[in-house]
């Protein structure tokens, strides 16, 4: 796959495009996916944005509760600050089933295969109910301790170089970590793995695919820092299509790899050994 989400990867073509036609550009691809699935994105973005109603809550209490002294005092200062502890709580503290039917919507959006908004959603929610579950608790925990980390550091530990380099560290660490998580949902609606095998996979494609990886996550955090330029139209975004634009851009992203990688490998597998299915879907 070349380029930032496999925009220049002409490997693969959209649907009603003859075998041996000329293939279209993945940026091509996408837009026309984006803008044939805009209203069901709208749907499902709300339909995320309901069962995500109490991570919201958790994310905004501790953003609030850890937001730093430092900050000059004034309302602008409170709320620039919450949005920007917001945007680094709310990508990863979800309700993990809800996340999970989430993401198998926007993947057969991404593989431009059909998908019933209510009903697959559903479904892959309760399909991996365990596992996301999980997955949501272990991202709690990390989101958790990188807070308390920053609270130490801005109000008991400000100037001490060992608990600088650790804080930077951390921060650094959780950059990696968002790079995993851009494959760790899209690896468990697709395949039947443990949790411990989506993890070991996702550090692989983490680290494998670096500076790609990094150049996704500046791209998603440049679309929710313009879309906040002005507070109020970046609330409504928020509320109707940012969080499926910015998932229908990552699964765009992720699948080709895990096509390469991971279903590409299995299929000649089974080819060879017939029964050896290891895929989800």
């Amino acid at each position: 796959m070349g380029g930032i989400f496999g925009f220049f990867d002409y490997t693969k073509h959209g649907p009603g495009v003859a075998k041996d036609g000329p293939k279209k550009a993945r940026i091509i691809v996408f837009f026309e996916i984006y803008f044939r699935k805009f209203w069901n994105l709208i749907k499902l973005n709300m339909l995320f944005l309901l069962f995500n109603l109490p991570s919201v809550f958790i994310a905004a209490f501790i953003a609030a509760f850890f937001i730093p002294d430092s900050i000059d005092g004034t309302t602008s200062s409170y709320l620039l600050t919450l949005i920007a502890a917001l945007l680094l709580c709310i990508p990863i503290i979800t309700i993990g089933p809800a996340q999970a039917g989430f993401t198998y919507v926007l993947r057969n959006y991404a593989r431009e295969e059909h998908a019933f908004i209510w009903s697959d959603f559903k479904e892959h929610a309760l399909k991996n109910l365990k596992e996301s579950i999980i997955i949501s608790l272990i991202d709690m925990g990390i989101v958790t301790m990188v807070a308390f980390d920053l609270y130490v550091y801005f109000h008991i530990a400000k100037g001490n170089a060992w608990i600088t380099f650790a804080t930077g560290f951390l921060l650094v660490s959780v950059v990696f970590y968002l790079m995993m998580h851009l494959y760790i949902y899209p690896m468990l609606v697709t395949f039947k793995l443990s949790v411990k095998q989506v993890y070991k996979n996702a550090f692989l494609f983490a680290l494998i695919r670096f500076i790609p990886n990094l150049l996704m996550l500046l791209l998603c955090v440049a679309i929710i820092c313009l879309t906040f330029l002005l507070f109020t139209i970046g609330v409504f975004l928020a509320v109707f299509i940012t969080f499926s634009t910015i998932g229908l851009i990552i699964n765009f992203y992720a699948y080709p790899t895990l096509k390469k990688y991971m279903i590409d490998r299995i299929e000649s597998r089974e080819s060879m050994v017939p029964g050896s299915n290891k895929a989800n879907e």
